[in-house]
Order: C-alpha cells, then sequence, then structure tokens
C-alpha cells in the first residue's frame, strides 16, 4: 500500500502583503470622504476648521509667516448638496409650464441667454394703458413665477420699458416715471406677496430708451412696452474662491501674512 504523502505545513496568519494591501485601502476610503466633506463645507463649519487650525498653530512661537504667496482654491457651495436649489434650467422649464397653464404663451416669451433667463412680459397682459397697477387676472402667474424664483439664490432684476409716446399725467409725468412705477410694481409683488429677500431684488426703469424695435410703427411700440425679469448665473455674482477664503481668514484673525521670497542674486 502506497505510503501518503503529509502536505508541507502552511504558515500561520494572513500574508504579509495582505495588510499593507488593507491600509492603501483604508487610506483611499479615507481620501474620498475628504472629497466629499469638501464638496458640502459650509461657510460656518469652515470658519471652525479655521479656528482649530489657529489654535493648534498657537502652540508654536511666533506667527506663522508663509514664505511664498499662495493661491487657495476651496469649493464654495450654498447648503447642502442633499438641499440642492432649482437651478436656472429647472426654473424656466417650471416657469414655461406655469405660463402655459395659464394661457399666456402670447404675453409671455422666456429667453436663455450666457448671462441667464430673461422672462419677457408684454404690458397690456401686465398693466392698463398709462397705469403701474398689476392687472388681477395677471397676479396669479405673477405669484407662480415668483415662486419659483424664491427657490433661487440668484438675484432678481426688474426693468420697465415703454414706447417713445409721451406720456403726462397726475401720477406720471413722463416715461422714465410710468417704467419705474411698473418695475417697482413687480418688486412688491415678489417681495410682499411672495416673500423674496428684499436684498435679492433689483428694480429700475428705462423709459423709451431701450426699445427693441423702431418706434415707427404700433407693432414696433407694443414690442417695446414691457417687463422683463432676468435672473443671471449665480457665478457672475458671487466674489471668487479666492477673496471668499481670504476674507474667511481674516475673520478667524490667523495672523497669517504673505511674504514674497527674495530673487535669487
Amino acid at each position: 500500500m502506497a505510503k501518503q504523502q503529509k502536505c508541507p505545513e502552511c504558515p500561520r496568519g494572513l500574508p504579509a502583503w495582505l495588510a499593507t494591501f488593507g491600509d492603501l485601502m483604508s487610506l483611499l476610503l479615507t481620501f474620498f470622504i475628504l472629497l466629499l466633506s469638501f464638496s458640502t463645507t459650509k461657510q460656518s463649519d469652515f470658519e471652525k476648521a479655521v479656528g482649530s487650525l489657529q489654535g493648534a498653530l498657537g502652540v508654536l512661537p511666533g506667527e506663522p509667516i508663509l514664505t511664498s504667496p499662495i493661491k487657495l482654491e476651496i469649493p464654495i457651495t450654498k447648503g447642502d448638496i442633499k438641499n440642492e436649489r432649482t437651478t436656472l434650467k429647472d426654473a424656466k422649464a417650471e416657469i414655461e409650464k406655469e405660463v402655459k397653464a395659464e394661457g399666456q404663451q402670447e404675453n409671455v416669451e422666456i429667453i436663455e441667454s450666457e448671462e441667464g433667463i430673461t422672462i419677457r412680459i408684454k404690458d397690456n397682459a401686465l398693466y392698463p394703458s398709462g397705469k403701474a397697477d398689476i392687472k388681477a387676472d395677471f397676479l396669479p402667474l405673477l405669484n407662480k413665477i415668483g415662486g419659483v424664483l424664491a427657490r433661487m439664490p440668484n438675484t432678481v432684476e426688474i426693468e420697465g420699458h415703454t414706447d417713445n409716446l409721451p406720456i403726462e399725467n397726475d401720477e406720471f409725468p413722463n416715461n422714465h416715471w410710468l417704467s419705474s412705477g411698473r418695475a417697482l410694481g413687480v418688486l412688491d409683488v415678489f417681495r410682499n406677496e411672495v416673500g423674496i429677500a428684499p436684498e435679492r431684488l433689483a428694480a429700475i426703469g428705462y423709459g423709451e430708451f431701450r426699445p427693441l424695435l423702431e418706434n415707427d410703427t404700433e407693432e414696433g411700440r407694443g414690442q417695446n412696452r414691457r417687463v422683463e425679469i432676468k435672473i443671471r448665473h449665480q457665478s457672475d455674482l458671487e466674489g471668487s474662491s479666492e477673496e471668499m477664503i481670504k476674507q474667511l481668514i481674516e475673520e478667524a484673525e490667523l495672523g497669517i501674512v504673505e511674504k514674497e521670497v527674495p530673487e535669487e542674486q
């Protein structure tokens, strides 16, 4: 009978390379968690982190001085990533849906451009001739438009425009006053009825001086009498990341200063 061969004894424990591999996976996981935390950093949390850094640097003698100028770039986000605000694209689609539901497609035009979106409203749909009192039948749609804009952080600019036919009555001495009154009327609805923060709102009347078409025909004058609501891209309104980070560091009073490296002789 053949003799049974004995298997060589296997080493006890895990292979040495597996410990290194486990450390590598842990470091990668930590790195991706850190990236995710950066993408959802709020200003208040960043200020706390800067304060902690200040405490850590306080154990060192003297003030920390950077040996060369640096540029810091961090993602500046509004709110939490789970709580996204309405984007311009979403707002445009939603406003178009509301305009269609109210049957105002002929009176309201939504224009998309590199600067953002413009909601152009014909004056005869919004106001009686020569007046700045918003028509009651248009007010529900204006409130719905404001409701969409209220969920966005962007600045809302309201412009009033007229044709070149002179106006003079007890309320408005000229077209500039009329266009300003109409722009302010929309602003008051957005502020008082919708609840958009007043610091996000701006109104201006251009009178007859920014026409879309020539004022020599009734059709041209009708196109020029309008109110435009402009919502610009948020990136055009915020300061740069570099300016924001510099301001946060100054507020935290870190005492970090930039010192240029002397050129080599």
